[in-house]
């Protein structure tokens, strides 16, 4: 039986219909699909058959939620489900799903990750405070924040350095260094490199930092007062002063944080509000009475109930950390007692959910829902720069996936690739990826490498890009249609290629394919400067590339760059070989005969060698 074309399959509340003969009345998760077969929403039910069979219903609620559930039915293609044993399962899942597939109609709490924290190495001896904007899983660090100001955390970072010296040094630098650096001398380290310090004092400093973001700063300032008390006693003015100034500053900072709750009390408070065009989400961290940071989460897209978006903020908002004792909300989850369940279990302890209504509880809760409520100043965001290009480029909707290919020409027979992405505009640098094209691959000629390179993207398990977008004109963009043929994936992304304008001044240039002349767009639009954003990264991605070739070349790990050339292989050539000179000379009947390496791994080998010795500095 022949495919129906993607236009004639079947879409929205016709396709959950069809469903529902197969779906039982078992708790579980169901996952809905559009016609390129994405995730664009995971949600979790105590019966399957029920909640599913309420999407072919007219959907009650505010105008912006009953718009945006009809715009997300009318989309899907397909729906599967997975039958849990209770709810508290699906919940779970519903929750890893979400993760996984980061779908585009669920709460979207993942933009956490692109603020910095604060990462203190716990797992070491000597642990380390560092900046971070990525925050990893399971690492044995712990991790404050996230601070909504980069300016504001490098403030606080110099400001702990002064109070609490922990070392700035990597755990390289640590271990092969012998003499104290410049910040001893300077108060800011205790140069445990040097065993200046014993594990014990600097386990006490650590302690200390983490009673600190705990939100005990009042002892924070009466240290520094002393300080500043004792400096002036001994005649030390200047250091009094700045002593004084650092006090000043943080007690006004004490006095700011302060709000009326119950002392020694940890809270953290949740508000949702409801605007015209969706939700947003406001979470206030208190510790010790004192309020110590707060975000607003723009949640405009999700299309599920102020209920099923509580559920999953709050188990969102608590990946990477614990809740504390008591979160104060503003809607009660849709399951109360399965979230608190999952949360008292990710901390250890009971994890009380609670509604204030009255009291200083209430306060704390009005002024979240203030913060909640407070437009937005931040102009044309990326969601309304991928509509304009989605506009302008004929496509049928604003593209949530794209990627860009930048080919590198680096003199000899050696040619590198970089392949930058964006998720909705922001860009996604775990999907980033790198390749290396030899001589016999069509390294030396661009539109070859083009093609050999987009055969293998096309060709992996990642799935395409909605967009894919090449750096170059129009022949780049020709070959990457034959390309596009040619590997014939089930869902073919669009194309378009950028190129750098004519003359000094004038904008780039997009081309599509089966059209001649290029797409108007002014210098300074922004669908534009969102590709030229793009394209610019994938350029960085493939430079540094090359720089980290031409680096590694001088070591001898520069041969496990080679397919089929592992850390055995590597060791068995060079000690045979003696040298990784001595490599370079050898030819490939040698690297063969001498090497143990087969034909087609001597020939990589030999051909990527000799590329390197001839391959240009990038500009």
């Amino acid at each position: 039986m022949s495919k129906l074309p993607p236009e004639a399959q079947p879409r929205g509340a016709e396709v959950i219909k069809q469903a529902l003969a197969h779906v039982p009345l078992n708790p579980g998760v169901y996952l809905m699909k559009d016609a390129r077969g994405r995730v664009i929403y995971v949600g979790k039910a105590k019966r399957l058959k029920n909640r599913l069979t309420s999407y072919t219903r007219p959907t009650s609620g505010p105008t912006w939620y009953a718009n945006k559930v009809a715009t997300m039915v009318g989309q899907v293609a397909k729906v599967d489900f997975v039958i849990t044993a209770s709810e508290k399962e699906a919940l779970l899942l519903e929750s890893t799903l979400i993760k996984k597939h980061r779908p585009r109609y669920n709460a979207d709490l993942r933009d956490d990750k692109s603020y910095p924290y604060f990462r203190l190495s716990l797992e070491h001896d000597f642990p380390r405070l560092s900046l971070v904007r990525r925050p990893k899983l399971s690492d044995g660090a712990q991790y404050y924040g996230p601070f909504g100001s980069a300016g504001a955390a490098r403030q606080t970072m110099y400001l702990l350095q002064r109070i609490f010296p922990l070392r700035r040094c990597s755990d390289h630098t640590l271990r092969n260094r012998a003499r104290p650096c410049l910040d001893f001398e300077t108060g800011r380290c205790p140069a445990p490199c040097a065993d200046k310090i014993s594990r014990e004092d600097y386990a006490l400093l650590v302690k200390q930092m983490q009673a600190f973001f705990a939100g005990q700063g009042e002892e924070l300032a009466r240290r520094l007062q002393g300080e500043m008390e004792k400096a002036a006693a001994s005649e030390r003015f200047e250091e009094a002063a700045l002593l004084r100034d650092r006090w000043q500053a943080l007690t006004r900072t004490l006095e700011r944080q302060r709000v009326s709750a119950p002392q020694e009390e940890d809270i953290d408070v949740v508000a949702l509000h409801q605007a015209e065009d969706g939700m947003r989400l406001a979470q206030v961290r208190v510790r010790g009475g004192q309020v110590v940071g707060s975000r607003v989460h723009d949640l405009s897209r999700a299309a599920q109930e102020p209920g099923e978006t509580m559920s999953q903020a709050l188990l969102a908002l608590y990946e990477l950390h614990a809740p504390p004792p008591l979160v104060l909300v503003s809607q009660m989850p849709a399951d109360p007692s399965l979230v608190a369940e999952v949360l008292g279990e990710k901390a250890g302890r009971k994890v009380e959910l609670r509604l204030p209504l009255r009291g200083e509880k209430r306060k704390l809760m009005d002024m979240a829902q203030l913060n909640a409520a407070q437009p937005r100043h931040e102009g044309p965001g990326p969601a309304a720069a991928l509509e304009r290009l989605a506009k302008k480029l004929g496509l049928a909707e604003a593209p949530q996936t794209m990627e860009c290919l930048d080919i590198s020409h680096l003199g000899g027979s050696l040619t590198v690739a970089g392949l930058s992405a964006m998720r909705e505009g922001a860009a996604e640098k775990s999907a980033y990826r790198r390749y290396k094209v030899l001589g016999g691959e069509g390294g030396g000629d661009d539109y070859a490498s083009m093609a050999h390179v987009l055969a293998r993207r096309l060709s992996g398990d990642d799935p395409p890009p909605d967009l894919l977008i090449l750096d170059g004109g129009k022949g780049q963009l020709s070959m990457a249609v034959q390309a596009l043929a040619q590997a014939a994936p089930e869902h073919a992304p669009a194309l378009a290629s950028i190129a750098k304008g004519r003359a000094p001044g004038e904008p780039d240039r997009i081309y599509l394919p089966q059209r001649k002349n290029p797409v108007n767009l002014k210098a300074g639009d922004p669908a534009l400067l969102l590709v030229m954003r793009l394209r610019d990264e994938a350029h960085r991605f493939a430079v540094s590339y090359h720089r980290l070739l031409r680096k590694k070349a001088l070591t001898r790990s520069i041969l496990e760059e080679v397919n089929g050339i592992g850390p055995k292989k590597r060791s068995r050539l060079l000690k045979i070989f003696g040298s990784l000179a001595a490599v370079k000379k050898a030819g490939e009947k040698e690297l063969q005969e001498l090497g143990g390496l087969d034909q087609a791994t001597a020939k990589r080998l030999a051909s990527f060698l000799a590329a390197l010795d001839t391959a240009q500095p990038p500009k």
